[in-house]
């Protein structure tokens, strides 16, 4: 039908009414030959058949000034009496020509709204039909890939392209493509690539390839492009590809916190097995030999009994192996910390320490286990880092309670520069405190000290309890 093609419609109206003036014409001089020779019903019926084959075929804006000018023919030139064409005829035919094509206008533009509302309804439940299966996807868990390559399926699909392709921006300029579907060519435009890099944002390289960017955790991961090489794009392309490159993103940061995740539980896992390693080795290579050294002592000098000394000596060492004892059991857990809380644990923390340690605690009572052991074995840390590395003179630990949460924050006067890399234990502090369900931050300016504050929840969650569980 010529009303569905890419015909503008006023050019469409225009058109219309030329027909409408043709056909009067032709009318006229069909009426004028076969009024003596056919009956006028069945020349009506062969009339109206005629004006019935135009309304299917050019429409309904066609049709009525069509026929409009064709009966008017019919009854002017075909039906007595006959008239004449005057000024007044003229104006008669250009009135009702008009009319046919003002309803003929506005029937065409209402059927149009209606089919395109149809339309939108039918691609809206289209879209959500598309968007819910690939969130249950990422609700399952899926792997990154296979998501990726059902996205792209799915924006082909929804656009009638040829092909949709997911790129990633690498750190060293490069792309990587993820998945691909459709046609493999032509493949992605290199300009659409970086026009979409440099830019961060839609582009449209010309009417059969546009791009869209795809942002993780506020950061431009890669891009969505869909290629056309026989038709058009439509116009709302970029806009209907956004919520699929939303879902993405969303795939992807969930990808990358599975991965963190399971990244920090191998580190809290190692340094668990590492702790009990170090504990090993110190009692077999410290506390348990010497005490096999003084027991083959006490036994030599029972058997001596002029060496009224050695015993006294003994006595000595046994208890210089006790004090290494109770050093060693304080770096698994302090007796205090148990019996009394995390207020005097700190404080018996300070007292120890080569370093002077101003202790502010803001405590109403005991916490959660899991909570003062945390927050305890943080500031422990920190501490031997600033007496170890930092070069301070002076350490700072405070502790409150705020939002539900134990906010502690450690600070010295030394050099700064720490920093997770840095081999310095905060990453495994990090991973402490995120096992909890809270938050660790490290703020380390060169030559400006070192602030590290940690926010716990005081009701971490199961997981937080079974991290903790793993960490001992």
């Amino acid at each position: 039908m010529l009303s569905r093609t890419r015909i503008p419609l006023p050019l469409q109206v225009a058109l219309a009414a030329v027909a409408g003036a043709g056909s009067f014409v032709v009318a006229r001089v069909v009426c004028t030959l076969a009024r003596d020779d056919i009956h006028a019903i069945p020349f009506a019926a062969v009339l109206l058949t005629v004006v019935l084959l135009f309304a299917r075929t050019l429409g309904i804006l066609f049709a009525l000034p069509i026929g409009t000018a064709a009966i008017l023919a019919y009854d002017w030139f075909y039906l007595p009496p006959f008239r004449e064409l005057s000024e007044a005829t003229y104006t008669l035919l250009a009135t009702f020509l008009g009319m046919a094509v003002i309803v003929g206008t506005v029937a065409t533009v209402t059927s149009r709204r209606a089919v395109a509302a149809e339309r939108a309804r039918g691609d809206m439940a289209e879209v959500q039909a598309s968007l819910r299966r690939l969130a249950l996807l990422i609700a399952r868990g899926e792997v990154p890939q296979r998501v990726f390559e059902a996205v792209t399926r799915e924006v082909r699909d929804h656009l009638g392209s040829d092909n949709a392709t997911l790129v990633r921006y690498e750190l060293d300029g490069t792309t990587t493509e993820l998945a691909c579907a459709g046609r493999p060519e032509p493949a992605v435009p290199e300009a659409l690539i970086r026009h979409v890099r440099e830019g961060g944002r839609a582009f449209r390289l010309d009417a059969t390839a546009a791009g869209v960017p795809v942002v993780v955790n506020g950061r431009l991961w890669g891009m969505f492009s869909v290629g056309s090489a026989e038709s058009q794009l439509p116009d709302d392309t970029e806009a209907r590809m956004s919520e699929y490159t939303e879902l993405v993103a969303t795939a992807v940061a969930d990808a990358q916190s599975r991965a963190e995740l399971i990244s920090s539980r191998a580190r809290i896992v190692a340094a668990a097995d590492e702790a009990r390693r170090r504990i090993e080795r110190d009692l077999h290579d410290g506390a348990q030999q010497r005490l096999v050294a003084l027991a083959l002592r006490l036994r030599t000098a029972t058997h001596d009994g002029d060496k009224p000394g050695e015993v006294a000596e003994i006595g000595a060492d046994l208890m210089t192996v006790i004090d290494e004892l109770r050093e060693l059991s304080r770096g698994i857990h302090p007796a205090v910390l148990s019996d009394s809380g995390l207020r005097p644990a700190l404080r018996a923390l300070a007292r120890r320490s080569p370093l002077p340690v101003e202790v502010d605690v803001r405590l109403d009572g005991r916490l959660p286990q899991p909570v003062e052991v945390g927050a305890y074995y943080i500031a422990s840390e920190v501490l031997t880092n600033a007496v170890k590395h930092a070069g301070a003179t002076v350490v700072e630990i405070s502790v409150k309670i705020e939002d539900d949460c134990l906010h502690l924050r450690v600070h010295d006067d030394g050099g700064g520069g720490a920093k997770f890399a840095g081999g310095t234990g905060l990453l495994g502090l990090k991973d402490r405190t995120e096992a909890l369900g809270g938050t660790l931050d490290v703020t380390s300016p060169a030559g400006a000290g070192t602030t590290v504050t940690a926010r716990i929840p005081l009701e971490p969650g199961d997981g937080g309890r079974d991290a903790q569980a793993a960490i001992g």
